[in-house]
């Protein structure tokens, strides 16, 4: 999983090396929350709904030479109830990239504010937790984690409490390249929206 905030960071700090990074005393951010989108016809007959947490967790006020390692954390779930461009119904799940531990702590440690201050971009892995349906990519309808999704999540009152303006943005892509955006060419599936119920945060 890569922010695209963090991998633009992590690649600029990457030219001077990575003691500095891991040394870097810069603010994390973190992300929660679930809810539903509404049915949208004709494309999708039924609500979607979905649950979320992504962290970005290491000591922010450590002054030690070597302090601990930064740990990207991610658990995402996710399920379409009705018809829908791909056919049937189907749940995934997502999980953080694998990633080396050094790199995983630069990214982490190199974190800014997210763009606007309430909006979340992250990558993942995700796996199939049901049938898959006619649609949905051979390669990908499988149990072990490997093509890649992005989220985007915007928390548009802040407020902590249950909004229905809150919006969230959903893409399921064939490739399984690590990189910090998807390919347009290999995402098979997209869904977005403001939500019908639920609340998101962005801290």
């Amino acid at each position: 999983m890569i922010t695209r905030v963090s991998a633009r960071s992590w690649r600029r700090r990457a030219a001077v090396g990575l003691i500095g990074v891991l040394a870097a005393t810069l603010s994390a951010c973190d992300g929660r929350g679930g809810g539903q989108l509404a049915p949208s016809a004709p494309l999708f007959a039924a609500p979607a709904s979905f649950g979320f947490s992504f962290s970005c967790e290491r000591s922010s006020s450590s002054v030690q030479t070597n302090p601990p390692t930064g740990r990207l954390r991610i658990q995402l779930s996710y399920t379409e109830h009705g018809t829908n461009p791909l056919g049937s119904g189907f749940s995934v799940h997502g999980t953080v990239d694998t990633l080396d531990a050094v790199l995983e702590s630069a990214i982490c440690i190199g974190q800014e504010p997210p763009p606007g201050g309430n909006e979340l971009i992250f990558l993942g892995r995700y796996r199939t937790t049901s049938s898959a349906p006619t649609g949905f990519a051979p390669s990908c309808a499988t149990s072990s984690p490997l093509c890649r999704f992005e989220v985007i999540v915007r928390d548009d009152d802040a407020d902590g409490g249950p909004s229905a303006g809150d919006f969230f943005s959903i893409k399921l892509s064939s490739g399984t390249a690590l990189t910090s955006e998807l390919d347009p060419a290999l995402v098979f599936y997209a869904r977005a929206g403001v939500l019908s119920s639920g609340n998101l945060t962005v801290d």
